[in-house]
């Protein structure tokens, strides 16, 4: 009975991910869920917490699995390494510092790879990408917090540590439609190994080796490693799903806005309940119009030669056209949100399913269930916790009533 029972999941697993996008392949035959106890499960030999302490580095410094510490000297141009208190130097294979950039490549123990900073004053510290490689395998478990069938979580799913204490980390896949594989509530167990580690806007999640480089035409072009997502077909390779999804096991962390400012980094990725709050009429820093006042995309060229007007409409997210780049910049549009502490910003998605619908009113008050997460992209500004709303399911029904 219960061989049925995960075949029946399986295949609903595979229905709904090809219902839902066409554009990748169904879900491959290794990828099938196995049941819970099964001893062909992969068991984490640590926390989503540990993986990220130990592999979340932005010094100079780099972990070979738990044991070993890599060192590199600066000052001798990162041309050599020493491993915790031995001062014997290791050479390293190469290194190329490039307008801010710092690459190095390592033979170390049989294994190969490589380590990438962004050095430079824009981008110090803020994304990195670091190889996760040990002398054996490294396995973490999670449940996934996440769903994407609103279109607001995009090629990503965030994953939850099982026990206390809790981490949760952003996993990238390039596929879209992911909950149709990893659904709400599934635990997940990932092969750490060739994958990287890697900071985006000071936020880490685990992904491939990624470099981006816009044309100088673009719109704020940007030149920098980042964490690139990782390609589908390396799923069944790197990923396993354990047992039946189990959403009554997704429960979010009841905080107040003020209690935000007093957490740290391990709280990146959490999913949070704030209750008590309403939207206090104002997005991206100005007040947005009134309902009685909006304008169309077309009427606030028209009157003022962009589209800064129209993108004050009391709603979710307006479309991020630019006149000038001519073309959708896809930039998350912000809504502040208030309760008797303070303030924060829900981020949303243009794309999202709900992204034209109005927020509610400042005189409705309710829950709000979210995704807690960090964005700092440059060395010049301050970083922000930000909400992320999976769907208008996150809001309580008070706030439309």
């Amino acid at each position: 009975m219960s061989k049925i029972k995960y075949l029946f999941a399986t295949f609903l697993a595979v229905a709904a991910f090809s219902s839902c996008v066409n554009d990748f392949d169904n879900v491959p035959e290794d990828l099938v869920i196995i049941p819970e106890g099964d001893p062909r499960a992969w068991k984490a030999n640590m926390t989503i917490g540990e993986l990220i302490a130990m592999y979340d580095r932005i010094d100079n410094i780099y972990v070979f699995g738990k044991d070993d510490t890599l060192k590199f000297d600066p000052d001798a141009g990162y041309t050599y390494f020493t491993v915790n208190q031995d001062p014997m130097q290791y050479p390293v294979k190469s290194v190329s510092q490039t307008d801010g950039r710092l690459k190095i490549s390592v033979d170390y123990k049989g294994k190969s790879f490589m380590i990438c900073r962004e050095t430079g004053d824009t981008y110090k510290n803020l994304f990195s990408l670091t190889p996760m490689e040990a002398p054996g395998d490294i396995y973490i478990t999670g449940r996934v917090t996440t769903c994407d069938t609103a279109s607001n979580i995009y090629k990503y799913f965030m994953l939850e540590d099982l026990v206390e204490p809790k981490s949760a980390i952003k996993v990238s896949i390039d596929a879209g439609s992911l909950s149709g594989i990893f659904p709400l509530g599934q635990v997940v167990s990932i092969k750490c190994n060739g994958l990287m580690m890697g900071r985006y806007a000071e936020m880490p999640q685990i992904g491939v080796y990624g470099f981006r480089n816009d044309p100088p035409n673009a719109f704020s072009p940007k030149v920098r490693f980042e964490p690139g997502r990782i390609p589908y077909s390396l799923v069944p390779e790197h990923f396993q799903r354990i047992g039946l999804p189990d959403k009554s096991k997704v429960v979010p962390e009841e905080k107040t806005i003020a209690d935000l400012a007093g957490l740290d980094s391990t709280w990146y990725g959490r999913l949070i309940l704030i209750k008590d709050v309403q939207f206090t009429g104002r997005g991206d820093g100005e007040e947005l119009l009134p309902y009685d006042q909006m304008i169309t995309i077309e009427e606030s060229i028209k009157q003022t030669g962009n589209t800064n007007k129209y993108q004050r409409n009391p709603i979710y997210a307006p479309s991020t056209y630019s006149v000038d780049a001519g073309y959708n910049i896809g930039f998350p549009q912000s809504r502040e949100i208030s309760d008797r502490t303070g303030t924060v910003n829900i981020a949303t998605s243009e794309y999202a399913h709900f992204a034209n619908t109005l927020i509610p009113r400042k005189e409705k008050k309710g829950s709000v269930i979210a995704i807690l997460g960090w964005f700092h992209d440059k060395n010049s500004s301050q970083g922000d916790y930000q909400l992320t709303i999976r769907s208008l399911d996150d809001l309580s029904k008070s706030f439309y009533e």
